[in-house]
């Protein structure tokens, strides 16, 4: 970067000092030169103040006068950064000079001076940098120390000096001098002490020296000399050895016995001396003796020691003799030396000291530069401690600022966010109270329900977001050229509102659904003919053209990128996954620096490369048309022939590598101050990935950074455009047909990448990292510094290598780029997660192993997954090779257009039609036009055809499609112009109602009149009939007032109605649907011309001359008769151009035609004997005929076409036949004249014509043209049939409810009318009330009576109402029990039931079903009781096993009656009275009956209870459940599908006999039957011990009671009839079921004749009931049984419910 700069202030912009990068930060810390480089660029017109010196002033200066300039450009310029550079602190200056050298690249390319760029600064920005300008040079006056401040520094240190001496001079000073002079001389004393100690040793060193060096020249030996002293010694020591001798012969002597002497020995003689004395005395003697011997020893010992002692001396005496003589002799042989070599010896010792006094001084000379050094080494780390200190406390505050920064910035972050979400919250809450407050203006203006079709319309614009009312006006029809945002909105509005309009039209759907009460169908289908057409006309117009091929690349194992912000450890957690793995890993800066290098050490491409490899590595990774101009070069070059192989073989010449090409732009683009192109990243990446090896994985670090590069990748690495399928749905023509048989579109091809990865990390966390990164560097680079300075100054490093690199992630840029990620991820988020599906995030805010471990784990998953990806779509690719193949598009329309020129081309289309024709020819009978096995005629085309037809039928599509929303858009309008209209009049005529009348006043001056009469007068019968006349007279004549006011509404009502404004917009209506009618007949004709064209140009080369006249759709006239407009109008719908071509197709009409303008006649509309239906029908009936016009006369023509065909072969064989017998009789002729006449020949017949074969295939092609022809025909004629028929009764519906909302207006006008009327009398009864209670009292009328239109009021405050009705009272609620089914539950339950089985046999498997839905709360909670709900499966199950017996079905009926009890079980004798009852009901005999007159029959239990009514009118009578059940009962039983609801009472009354014993239920059903009591007791004790249920013993018990009557006996029909009750078969207990109904009246009929009875008998049913057989039936009869499901499910009856009703 550095080099950079200095080549670019050395080269370019020729600074005044050279600059050096070493230089750099010490060259511009004066700020000279940053003025002199922005002078260069017309930005520093002040450069002339500028100072080149480096005092404090010059640059305070400089800095003051740079910072405006700075702050201008928008080059970020404070204090800390002003301070960096002044100081000359690494990379500061080089960081200055790279932002200054990109914003003057990006000013050069503008052209701008510094004058323009003041002059377009705003205002208030300049206004701020002025004030920031003012505190950037008070803090900078503050920082920096000017030159006085320094000079009044060293004035104030040398008046402090000399302060400091005038103090010295002072009492205290002088005693303080003459201490430290005492202490000088004593140290001085004992200096020189010490110096002349010093001089004494080293003089008697010296005089040592000389001494030992000075030669002494000894005198001769002399041998007396020598002896004498010999012979003295020798005497000495004789002296000596007496006097020892004599000193031990003292000390013996003293020690000895005899020294006692004879004194005593005589003393002890005389002495007695006894044993014992003499026995010590003999020891002592003998001690003493020992001790002497001792003691002699020892004597002799120190002779002998003395002896030998003296011998010694004697031999050293000896020894040192001989070395005397020995020295002597060598002194003898010194002193023959010279004088000579005494003075050299001399000498040589004198040089010896000065040497050793040299070695001493420089040991002490090196000592103390050691000492110094040590001293400022010591210095040094004090002084970088205190630097390194403050760097410390600058860093402490710049990590406090950037946090602060940081807060603010997530601060404006979040606030950002809220705001958005805040904006958006109230957009919405903005749109649903304009939806809410539309719909209630809806219903504001018609009072009745929203339709659906408004609805929709209002939910699509509310989803779209735009405003529901109208933010500006456009007129009808006329688009703006220009316009305004708001008009803009509306435009769009309008659109989308057609749009949906135009699709609910063309699907048939929304409004425009076929009505129910008539014929549903459906949409027309697609017109297959058609749309082959179109579609191969547009291919002969347009080829289409092959999709370029996808880029091949290796079979990667894994194609990843991962993606996440700064500091989030993408980069180190890779590097790990690379080292374990060997994933190859791809980052942007690693990728760019090889470029960079590669281009700076000029890689080239070796020459043995190959070519071909290096050119398609070009086209693969640059732009194609660099590839194909390289490939051009070289092929130019090789054919130029300019290197023979002739000519000796010189050193080829190489280009550069497609990586150092790379590199090449890299660095223009850098030079540029710009950033690094997408397009250039995508082709450094892809070039990487080439070079990675197959099988191998590689993951992307931090790339894509933007969308636009994630867009780029996909597509460089799939070949895929991502956008390609947005674009051609934004560019897609409006087109009225498909083609089905186009191949399809490709599914949407795969992401290129197998994954891309999210590392999740807070802000806070990215923060903390980066700090903590640049902590780490900071200390790495001291610790740098720290080893660096002991080393000796001869070892420098090059310039190049002593400058500090920046510290890698840097802080201070942290806050942009964690912005840039956070301004760029939503997008890339949306790319990876919703569009393509590979995004993982990983939660990043862990330590370094978990986060590998995670990574890791998720790469496998990916790798595996894609392997098992790729092997599947290798066999996929495998089986479907030739499906693949055969859909690749073939031009063959495009072609078969220019075959016609060539002959080789013709005889290709000559085998086309030989095998259309051989298909045709064959057997098999050939498929219909259009379908799946029809194939097309596709005969050539001429290209001057296709070309017209094309964009005709663009414009033919275009202009339907517009028409149709143009019509939409104005039905819409007419709509919601006749709301209002209503709406207005509605209101107009409230108010008109509302208008002031005159009854006050009447009412005042009679009032008046009243009060003015005197008291005693109003007792008076004469004045008070006097006072009724005038009341009645006053009454008369306010109902006059009313009456009146009556007239003028009525008048008013009459005149609304009769305005015509109605009727004119119903007209507009009409023209509005005969508008659609018209583009559907525009349509029709259009596509029949597209059609006729087509077809009549692939076998004619002059097409017909199409018609030029239009069919038009009359309209109604809503002119007045007076007006200006003529009786003939132009159509608002264009159909298509009419230019037809009318010449050869080989050459184009050159001239011009003249364009017809349609001109639809009108029709009379205020005839009185037409209504608007009708109308509509003439309409409608108008547009089918001109469809049928059109297409019979198409159909003519083709039939025209085939009879002149086959006119013209008729010819054409006849000439051919006359031709041949011509000839034939030539032949007689000749042979007449040249022979005899031969026998007579039979006449031979005439000859076959011949037809060629190109004459045949040609007539079964043009067949075949017809036969499509004819078929896209019908298709399109059926096609607008059915929506011109919609669009009738559509118009239809809609003039319908026009009229009705007309009618239902003009209604309520009339409601209102009486109602105002009737309320006025009303009131001026109640006044008359008032009076005529005051006149009868004989009272004043004390307050004033206020007659106020329909209100009466008395004191204008007290309104007088009339009496209001009781409220009714609300109707009965049924108290719900846990475990009873109430009676909505059970109409419930039924309606289910009935509609799953209407015959009443549900299967087991069904009921379960539906039991179990209704128990798991999915049809709600009040389905059943709360007992129900709490059921299992297993209870359910049970419960259905119980109410089937073993049996597949269930009759419902029967176990909803099981289910609605408790109800009152009837006795045998109270059904037999009900049904007796029913029959006298049913006066017909038909055996049903209707509800009213089920409801007049009373069954066994009463209906009719006596309820007690409760005194509070607002609470509701009690519920009767009994007659709730009754009203059940008969909608269980009856009969729904007759048009009136009947009962069959004899079937209800069978369902009613069921019993817990199924024999008892039988019985009684036999009794119904035969309407007769029978009586039936089980021969089994056992079941007639068994428990029944609850009353069925009180029921058994009435029946004994009743007196025993005679039994009647049975018939076989009567028991068959009670067996066939319900549809069930009846088993057996000791046979399988029976197999058939008439098996079964076969084995009742043996039964009877085994008792002794015939089958039409009656037997005694007491006889019959003991014959196992029927006994057997009896107790099998499973629809007799009544099943007590409580008892079954184990439901406790609560205490205080009663078993039974009674």
């Amino acid at each position: 970067m550095s080099d950079i700069l200095c080549r670019w202030l050395n080269s370019e912009l020729r600074l005044s000092k050279v600059v050096e990068p070493h230089s750099l930060s010490k060259d511009f810390s004066n700020g000279y030169l940053l003025g002199e480089v922005l002078s260069r660029f017309q930005l520093q017109e002040d450069f002339q103040s500028f100072s080149t010196n480096s005092s404090a002033n010059a640059k305070l200066n400089n800095f003051t006068r740079l910072e405006p300039t700075l702050q201008l450009l928008g080059i970020p310029f404070d204090l800390s950064m002003a301070k960096a550079v002044m100081q000359g602190q690494p990379g500061a200056a080089t960081r200055l000079l790279y932002q200054l050298y990109i914003l003057l690249q990006k000013k050069k390319r503008s052209g701008l001076t510094g004058t323009a760029l003041e002059t377009m600064q705003p205002a208030a920005t300049a206004r701020l940098h002025r004030i920031e300008n003012h505190i950037y040079t008070q803090r900078l006056r503050a920082v920096v120390k000017r030159e006085a401040d320094e000079k009044m520094q060293k004035i104030t240190q040398r008046f402090d000096k000399r302060g400091q001496e005038m103090y010295g001079r002072s009492v205290m000073a002088e005693l303080v001098h003459e201490e430290k002079r005492r202490h000088l001389q004593e140290e001085r004393r004992l200096q020189d002490i010490e110096k002349h100690r010093q001089a004494r040793k080293k003089q008697q060193e010296i005089m040592e020296r000389i001494e030992t060096a000075a030669v002494r020249l000894p005198k001769p030996p002399m041998s007396r000399s020598l002896r004498a002293p010999r012979k003295q010694q020798r005497q000495q020591e004789a002296q000596n050895v007496h006097q020892q001798i004599a000193q031990f012969e003292k000390s013996r002597k003293r020690l000895s016995p005899a020294s006692y002497g004879p004194t005593s020995f005589s003393v002890q003689v005389t002495r007695a001396v006894s044993e014992d004395e003499m026995a010590q005395w003999n020891n002592e003697y003998v001690q003493k003796i020992r001790q002497r011997l001792e003691e002699d020893a020892t004597a002799r010992e120190q002779r002998e020691k003395r002896r030998r002692r003296a011998l010694i001396q004697q031999l050293h005496t000896h020894h040192t003799h001989e070395e005397m003589v020995r020295e002597e002799q060598l002194i003898a042989r010194l002193v023959r030396q010279s004088q000579q070599e005494k003075r050299i010896a001399v000498q040589l010792m004198q040089i010896r000291q000065q040497k050793e006094v040299l070695r001493q001084n420089r040991i002490l000379r090196q000592r103390q530069y050691e000492e110094q050094r040590l001293t400022d080494f010591h210095q040094a780390l004090d002084r970088e401690a205190a630097l390194l200190q403050q760097d410390r406390v600058e860093h402490q505050e710049e990590i406090r600022k950037e946090r602060e920064l940081h807060a603010h910035l997530a601060a404006e972050r979040t606030q950002s966010k809220h705001q958005k979400h805040f904006n958006i919250c109230s957009e919405i809450l903005k749109q649903i109270v304009d939806l809410a407050t539309k719909s209630g203006e809806y219903r504001l203006l018609t009072a009745t329900a929203i339709p659906l079709k408004m609805m929709r319309e209002w939910k699509e614009l509310y989803f779209i977001g735009k405003p529901l009312y109208k933010v500006s006006e456009l007129e009808l029809g006329a688009e703006p050229a220009e316009p305004s945002p708001e008009q803009a909105i509306e435009l769009e509005k309008l659109n989308i509102l057609n749009q949906q309009d135009y699709d609910e039209y063309t699907n048939m759907m929304g409004e425009w659904t076929w009505p129910e009460e008539g014929e549903s169908r459906a949409p027309p289908t697609n017109n297959d003919i058609l749309g082959h057409v179109v579609a191969r006309l547009q291919n002969i117009v347009n080829p289409p053209c092959l999709n370029d091929p996808s880029p091949q690349f290796p079979n990667f194992s894994l194609r990843a990128c991962v993606l996440g912000k700064v500091c989030s450890g993408k980069s180190t957690c890779l590097t790990r996954i690379s080292e374990a793995h060997g994933i190859h890993i791809l980052s942007a800066d690693t990728l760019i620096q090889e470029a960079l290098a590669a281009h700076q050490a000029g890689e080239q491409v070796p020459n043995d490369h190959s070519p071909e490899l290096e050119t398609s590595a070009e086209s693969c990774g640059s732009d194609p048309q660099e590839a194909e101009q390289g490939e051009e070069e070289s092929s130019t070059a090789a054919d130029s022939g300019l290197v023979s192989k002739d000519l000796p073989k010189k050193e080829s010449k190489t280009k550069p590598t497609l990586r150092a090409q790379h590199g090449a732009v890299v660095e223009k683009a850098l030079r540029r101050g710009g950033a690094i192109p997408d397009e250039l990243l995508i082709d450094i990446f892809i070039h990487a990935v080439r070079q990675v090896p197959e099988g191998r994985g590689w993951v992307l670090d931090g790339f894509p950074a933007n969308v636009s590069q994630a867009r780029l990748l996909e597509k460089a690495l799939s070949g895929a455009d991502p956008d390609q399928a947005d674009r051609k749905r934004r560019i897609k023509k409006p087109n009225l047909v498909e083609d089905r048989n186009a191949p399809k579109a490709p599914p949407p091809p795969l992401p290129a990448l197998h994954l891309a990865m999210l590392l999740e990390v807070s802000d806070e966390q990215v923060l903390d990292r980066a700090i903590h990164r640049s902590q780490q560097v900071r200390e790495e680079n001291a610790n740098k510094s720290d080893d660096a300075l002991p080393k000796t100054q001869e070892q420098t490093l090059p310039p190049e290598q002593t400058q500090s690199a920046p510290p890698a992630g840097d802080h201070t840029h942290i806050q942009h780029r964690i912005a840039a990620f956070q301004d760029t991820w939503s997008k890339l988020e949306k790319w990876f997660g919703e569009k393509q599906k590979i995004l993982v995030k990983v939660s990043a805010e862990v330590n370094e192993d978990a986060l590998f471990r995670s990574v890791e784990t998720v790469l496998f998953n990916t790798m595996t997954a894609a392997q098992k990806g790729d092997e599947a779509a290798e066999s996929s690719v495998k089986v479907t090779d030739d499906s693949v193949s055969l859909t690749v598009p073939q031009p063959t329309a495009s072609e078969s257009g220019v075959r016609s020129h060539s002959p080789k081309e013709g005889a290709a289309g000559h085998s086309r039609r030989t095998s259309i024709s051989t298909v045709s020819a064959g057997e098999a009978p050939s498929p219909t036009p259009g379908s799946t096995g029809w194939v097309y005629v596709d005969e050539p085309l001429p290209q001057e055809i296709a070309e017209y037809l094309v964009p005709y039928w663009d414009s033919v599509c275009s202009s339907y499609v517009s028409n149709v929303k143009a019509v939409m858009q104005n039905l819409r309008s007419e709509r919601n112009l006749i709301i209002h209209h209503l709406y207005n009049i509605r209101e107009d005529f409230k108010q008109y109602l509302q208008r002031p009348d005159l009854k006050q006043e009447f009412v005042s001056v009679w009032q008046r009149d009243y009060n003015s009469i005197p008291d005693d007068m109003r007792q008076d019968e004469e004045t008070k009939a006097e006072l009724h006349h005038r009341l009645d007279e006053l009454r008369e004549r306010l109902w006059d007032i009313c009456d009146k006011r009556r007239e003028e509404a009525m008048e008013e009502r009459a005149r609304v109605i009769g305005d015509g404004w109605l009727e004119d917009h119903t007209a507009l209506l009409i023209n509005h649907y005969s508008t659609l009618m018209q583009v559907e007949v525009d349509r029709f004709q259009d596509t029949l011309r597209v059609l006729r064209d087509y077809y009549t140009g692939m076998y004619r080369r002059v097409l017909p001359e199409a018609p030029q006249d239009f069919t038009c759709i009359p309209l109604l006239d809503i002119t007045n008769n007076n007006g200006s407009q003529t009786d003939r109008t132009k159509s608002p719908s264009g159909s298509g151009p009419s230019e037809r071509l009318t010449k050869s197709a080989g050459k184009k009409n050159t001239e011009p035609e003249v364009k017809k303008t349609k001109v639809v006649p009108l029709i009379e509309r205020r005839s009185p004997s037409t209504d608007p239906p009708r109308l509509l029908q003439d309409i409608h009936q108008t547009a089918l005929t001109a469809i049928t016009n059109m297409a019979s006369v198409e159909v003519q023509q083709v039939e025209m076409e085939v009879n002149q065909e086959v006119q013209q072969q008729q010819m054409e064989r006849e000439k051919a036949l006359s031709q041949a017998s011509a000839t034939h009789s030539a032949k007689k002729k000749s042979a007449k004249k040249k022979g005899p006449s031969s026998p007579t020949q039979e006449p031979t017949p005439p000859p076959l014509i011949e037809e060629s074969l190109e004459e045949v295939q040609g007539r079964a092609v043009r067949s075949r043209i017809r036969q499509e022809y004819s078929r896209a025909l019908q298709h399109e004629e059926g096609a607008a049939r059915q929506r011109l028929e919609l669009v009738k009764l559509h118009a239809l519906s809609v003039v319908h409810s026009v009229q009705h909302r007309a009618e239902q207006t003009h209604t309520d006008m009339q409601e209102w009318l009486d109602q105002r009327f009737t309320s006025e009398m009303d009131s001026i009864q109640q006044l008359s009330g008032v009076v005529q209670h005051h006149i009868e009292n004989s009272l004043k009328i004390p307050h004033q009576l206020v007659l106020d239109c329909t209100d009466f009021f008395i004191d204008g405050e007290t309104r007088v109402l009339p009496t209001t009705p009781t409220p009714p009272r609300p109707p009965p609620l049924e108290r719900t029990n846990h475990r009873t089914l109430s009676i909505l539950q059970l109409h419930g339950l039924r309606a289910q039931l009935h509609k799953i089985a209407p015959t009443g046999q549900v299967s087991s498997t069904e009921l379960c079903k539906v039991l179990q839905e209704l128990t798991s709360l999915t049809m709600g909670s009040d389905a059943l009781p709360e007992a129900w709900m709490n059921l299992t499966d297993s209870q359910v199950q049970e419960l259905v096993c119980v109410l089937s017996q073993d049996r597949e079905v269930v009759d419902w009926r029967q176990f909803l009656l099981s289910a609605a009890q408790p109800w009152p079980l009837p006795s045998q004798n109270q059904l037999l009275r009900t049904l007796t009852r029913f029959r006298e009901e049913d006066t017909a005999a038909s055996g049903v009956l209707t509800l009213e007159q089920y409801r007049q029959v009373e069954l066994w239990f009463s209906s009719q209870a006596d309820v007690p009514v409760p005194e509070d009118p607002t609470e509701p009578l009690p519920y009767d459940r009994l007659a709730n059940l009754k009203e059940f009962f008969f909608a269980l039983f009856a009969d729904a599908a007759s048009s009136t609801a009947v009962l069959d009472y004899l079937t209800m009354l069978l369902y009613f006999c069921c019993h817990p014993d199924p024999g008892q239920g039988f019985t009684r059903a036999l009794s119904i039957v035969t309407q007769h009591k029978h009586q039936y007791r089980h021969p089994s004790p056992l079941l007639q011990s068994l428990p029944y249920m609850d009353g069925a013993e009180e029921c058994e018990a009435e029946e004994e009671d009743e007196s025993v009557h005679k039994d009647d006996g049975v018939t076989v029909e009567e028991i068959f009839r009670v067996l066939s009750h319900g549809g069930k078969r009846v088993t057996s207990h000791h046979r399988i079921e029976s197999n058939s109904r008439e098996e079964l009246q076969q084995d009742l009929v043996k039964v009877f004749k085994e008792l002794g009875f015939d089958a039409g008998e009656k037997i005694p049913f007491s006889m019959l009931s003991q014959h196992p057989f029927l006994q057997d039936l009896m107790e099998g009869s499973s629809q007799y049984l009544l099943a007590d499901i409580h008892r079954v499910l184990h439901v406790p009856k609560s205490d205080g419910e009663p078993s039974t009703f009674t």
